[in-house]
């Protein structure tokens, strides 16, 4: 091989040795750079051996006047439900309302055939003509036999009839009285049929008792109904009822005040106008029903909707607030991250305080912590991995 031959293997061998020369000195150089960027920063000074800075995002601890409440579950029940039924039997003449109709109070909901009723009326219309003839005449031979009596009486004075005479005009007169009063006794219990079967005409028109709406019809026109037959369910409208299941230990707080409802499916909240305690606890459950009376001028609360209801339960004081992403969950419960400052380390260390959760509200956790004031700061974002002693590189507060 000739030695120009060799030079010109050299010379690339060279070249790529210097190329990679410059790469590791470029390379460290770099890296010392970076390092000393961020040793003047502060941040990156941590124990050799330790995790690393860990990126949190912190907010303050707010102190809040609040009441424990307890949710509670409940439905929507209309104040009055009832099953309209017929008082007298009949054939149905005519229904005046379907299904989901609105009804106001003593509207007419059906109406029963009135002729067998109209004949006893005019039957008992007659006797009570009948009847008043008969008071007529007994009264008048009661009022003859009376001055009979009194002119006798005058002649036995002056000894001008005997004793036995007054006394047969005596014993007549009575009769007469007690024949007159009984006729009169007759004629007050044909007014009084009379009385009755026009009330029984009246209740062949089956009335509504209150206002609200139709929610099932049982009868169909030409049916024959008898006394007691349901013709239809009513439920009233205007101010419904949520009934709500309370555990025993919590009936007594909340008794007589007034609670917020949710509707389960919509979301919105309805104050309550009263709270009632039903005096009954259920023995599988040991709850007790509470009745929240809820105002419906729309009527667009609908009985049998699902409701929940934040109950009262304790008295208005001030307690430690916190946001609820601020809440660690472990093995050993609940509790929440704060920065505290070690010396000769230019981060805050991350320290683990245990919490005791009283309710939440929201987006809020109403918490006792010892060792936590108001405006002491908690970590809220980046502390799902969060190990205490762990340095923490705070973002921005809020």
């Amino acid at each position: 091989m000739s030695t120009e031959a060799t030079h010109t293997l050299k010379t690339p061998a060279l070249v790529l040795g210097i190329m990679v020369v410059v790469i590791v000195a470029l390379s460290w150089w770099g890296i010392d750079a970076l390092s000393q960027a961020r040793f003047k920063e502060g941040p990156s000074r941590i124990d050799p051996g330790g995790p690393p800075p860990a990126d949190v995002i912190m907010a303050a601890v707010e102190s809040r006047s609040s009441t424990q409440t307890h949710k509670v579950v409940g439905t929507l029940r209309a104040k009055s439900r009832a099953k309209i039924a017929a008082r007298e039997a009949g054939a149905i003449l005519a229904i005046n309302f379907e299904e989901g109709d609105f009804v106001e109070t003593n509207s007419v909901i059906a109406i029963l055939d009135t002729r067998r009723l109209d004949s006893l009326i005019t039957e008992a219309k007659a006797q009570i003509t009948v009847a008043k003839a008969l008071v007529h005449q007994k009264d008048s031979r009661a009022k003859r036999s009376a001055i009979d009596l009194a002119m006798k009486e005058e002649l036995f004075a002056s000894k001008a009839l005997s004793e036995s005479e007054v006394l047969d005009a005596r014993s007549a007169n009575n009769v007469d009285i007690s024949v007159f009063n009984s006729a009169k006794d007759s004629l007050k219990a044909a007014e009084s049929r009379l009385e009755l079967l026009e009330v029984r005409l009246d209740d062949l028109q089956i009335l509504a008792p209150f206002a609200g709406r139709v929610v099932e019809r049982h009868i169909e026109l030409g049916e024959w109904v008898e006394p007691g037959s349901a013709v239809l369910t009513l439920i009233s409208s205007g101010e419904i009822e949520a009934w709500l299941q309370v555990p025993e230990r919590f009936a007594a707080t909340a008794q007589g005040k007034n609670i917020p409802v949710i509707l389960s499916a919509t979301g919105q909240t309805i104050t309550s106008t009263s709270l009632t305690i039903v005096p009954e606890a259920a023995a599988s459950t040991r709850t007790l029903k509470m009745i929240a009376s809820l105002p419906n001028p729309d009527n667009n609360l609908i009985p049998g909707l699902s409701v929940s209801a934040d109950l009262p339960v304790s008295k208005k004081t001030e307690r430690l607030a916190v946001p609820v992403n601020a809440i660690v969950q472990g093995y050993a419960g609940p509790s929440v991250f704060i920065g505290t400052t070690v010396e000769d380390s230019p981060l805050p260390i991350a320290t683990r305080l245990p919490v005791e959760i009283l309710f939440q509200e929201e987006e809020i956790v109403f918490i006792k912590a010892e060792g936590l004031d108001a405006n002491d700061q908690v970590v809220v974002e980046g502390n799902e991995r969060l190990f205490p002693s762990q340095p923490l590189l705070i973002g921005r507060r809020r």
